[in-house]
């Protein structure tokens, strides 16, 4: 299970949107973190699967599920986050800096928008 309330927030909301967003939703349950790469410009979050995720594998690889606004008195301009699906399976999610500069730790404070087209314009705001 994702340990981090952001990290978990950004997914819930990503895989909030078209029928693969939700086929990919039910994984989430299978998802832990299992690193954090910060690049200065934003941060990769690596997935570990536990056992029992095979057997809901996506019928898809090589696919970005996009759409998700980030803002935070952390960050000067906001962000955008993605989830890779590899191989049929929640691989990673990435966020970066619409600035280019992203800070080497969790966001305390947040306010995430789903911004696609013909979204449901859901918002997590965190104080």
């Amino acid at each position: 299970m994702i340990g981090s309330k952001y990290i978990s927030h950004i997914v819930d909301l990503l895989l909030d949107g078209d029928d693969l967003g939700r086929m990919a939703k039910y994984k989430i349950e299978y998802l832990t973190e299992e690193s954090f790469e910060y690049t200065g410009v934003g941060v990769f979050v690596s997935f570990k699967h536990s056992i029992g995720i095979e057997q809901h594998k996506l019928a898809i690889d090589n696919v970005l599920i996009n759409g998700l606004e980030i803002e935070s008195t952390s960050l000067e301009v906001g962000a955008e986050a993605s989830v890779s699906v590899n191989k049929g399976l929640i691989d990673y999610l990435e966020i970066w800096s619409y600035s280019g500069e992203y800070p080497t730790q969790e966001l305390a404070d947040y306010t995430l928008r789903q911004s696609w087209t013909n979204g449901q314009g859901r918002e997590i705001i965190v104080k």
